[in-house]
């Protein structure tokens, strides 16, 4: 459902919120346990790529620390700040952590902040992938499954339900979805 109404406002109906022209039930359509379940990943990541680039020397540590902490931190700001369900149990595993870092950002778009986050995403990925080639192919293999398992959980638990039909990373998970399960039924949300 899109219109014209103000980004991040009541809708009048009070079983919805608006956030870029798209309506959003009030409640959270995640379980609670999906938050801590997508953030698990994110933590294997942090470990390995902390693991690959000590190695690879402190210089390129810390260029990928400086990385990770905007992805975890400011990029939040632009996000879960701007979200209808701030300082709920989300699609992330922030989400009632976030009112501790950042006040609510009424009224304003997620979109810059989804397409910034798939940017950092994508080079904490490439970035360790420039110094592990030649520590062999196993080094490869469990980088890039971390990624994957990231991806993977995060689109199957959380893009899948996902009311947020403008985010990239939802929009490439559905997709992905989509190339497994050809009958499965649609996200209630998409057009």
């Amino acid at each position: 459902m899109v219109n014209n109404q103000s980004i991040g406002q009541n809708s009048g109906d009070h079983g919805f919120i608006m956030q870029d022209g798209i309506a959003c039930p009030r409640k959270p359509p995640w379980d609670p346990k999906v938050s801590k379940i997508t953030g698990l990943p994110f933590i294997l990541i942090l470990i390995l790529g902390i693991y690959i680039l000590f190695q690879a020397g402190i210089p390129k540590l810390i260029i990928w620390l400086i990385a990770y902490s905007i992805f975890a931190y400011p990029l939040r700001y632009l996000i879960c700040a701007r979200c209808p369900y701030y300082g709920m149990d989300c699609s992330s595993g922030i989400g009632k952590l976030v009112p501790k870092m950042f006040k609510k950002q009424e009224g304003k778009t997620m979109q810059l902040g989804l397409w910034l986050d798939v940017l950092f995403f994508a080079f904490l990925f490439v970035y360790p992938l420039l110094y592990i080639w030649g520590k062999g192919f196993l080094f490869i293999i469990v980088w890039c499954g971390a990624f994957l398992l990231a991806f993977i959980v995060l689109t199957r638990l959380a893009c899948s339900i996902c009311p947020f039909t403008f985010c990239p990373i939802g929009k490439g998970g559905r997709a992905f979805w989509k190339l497994f399960n050809a009958t499965k039924k649609p996200n209630q949300y998409e057009a």
